[in-house]
């Protein structure tokens, strides 16, 4: 999978050579952000996983600057902020509704001021702020979540890979060695 990502990905070169990302040359040089290691792996997916959630429009730009001012993995960075594509977003959004309605109780509010007012505009501006801030509630819980459990996955899968590529190499250096002693 790794592999088959960085082979898809443009290369630091070619993208410090673009003239829209020039003024960030200096940051996007750093390897800090472009290495697949554990801590820039994890952080690049739980801010890519939180900047899809949080931020309505322009995620990856706004994933791609909080990896670079936090060291993280860049392309995984961007890359995860596709969890949220147009595909999924009418049911993302609806369930971020549901969710939100459920901790904030914007209806009771929101009927007393509509009762207040006489006016069809006013009562529409009130229905789309209950509704907006509903909502983003919701997007801000799944936001936080998605990038605490997509930390947490990462760490894991990294861990277990790990661990599994050191006893295989363990079990080979014993084959090796039982095969290397005379019987």
């Amino acid at each position: 999978m790794m592999d088959w990502l960085k082979q898809r990905l443009p290369t630091r070169e070619s993208l410090e050579q673009n003239r829209f990302l020039r003024p960030f040359a200096h940051h996007l040089a750093s390897p800090l952000v472009w290495r697949f290691n554990r801590r820039g792996v994890s952080r690049g997916l739980a801010l890519g996983l939180f900047a899809a959630f949080a931020i309505p429009i322009a995620q990856t730009p706004f994933a791609a600057a909080f990896a670079l001012g936090l060291r993280a993995n860049l392309p995984v960075a961007a890359l995860s902020t596709l969890v949220t594509n147009p595909v999924t977003f009418p049911v993302v959004y609806l369930l971020a509704y549901q969710a939100g309605s459920r901790l904030l109780d914007f209806r009771a509010e929101a009927d007393r001021m509509l009762q207040a007012r006489d006016n069809a505009v006013d009562q529409l501006v009130t229905r789309f702020i209950e509704t907006v801030g509903t909502t983003y509630l919701g997007l801000m819980i799944f936001a936080v979540i998605a990038a605490l459990v997509g930390y947490l996955a990462a760490q894991a899968f990294w861990r277990l890979r790990v661990s599994r590529r050191w006893r295989r190499r363990l079990a080979r250096r014993r084959r090796e060695a039982m095969a290397a002693t005379p019987s």
